[in-house]
């Protein structure tokens, strides 16, 4: 299982890559774990949105 290669566009087919991929790594995963997991990308993501808001993108 190899992590994602997203486009620069981000479309319908990227989301798909990920939840995909977020699937495989879940199966083994506690729901506790899972939700942790979930959080951390989720922190991730919305600084960078922070950041591009900063930069005016």
């Amino acid at each position: 299982m190899t992590k994602p290669v997203v486009s620069k566009d981000f479309n319908l087919e990227d989301i798909r890559k990920i939840r995909e991929y977020n699937s495989l790594r879940h199966v083994q995963m506690t729901p506790r774990e899972i939700v942790e997991d979930t959080r951390k990308g989720a922190a991730m993501v919305l600084e960078r949105l922070r950041q591009s808001e900063k930069v005016g993108v």
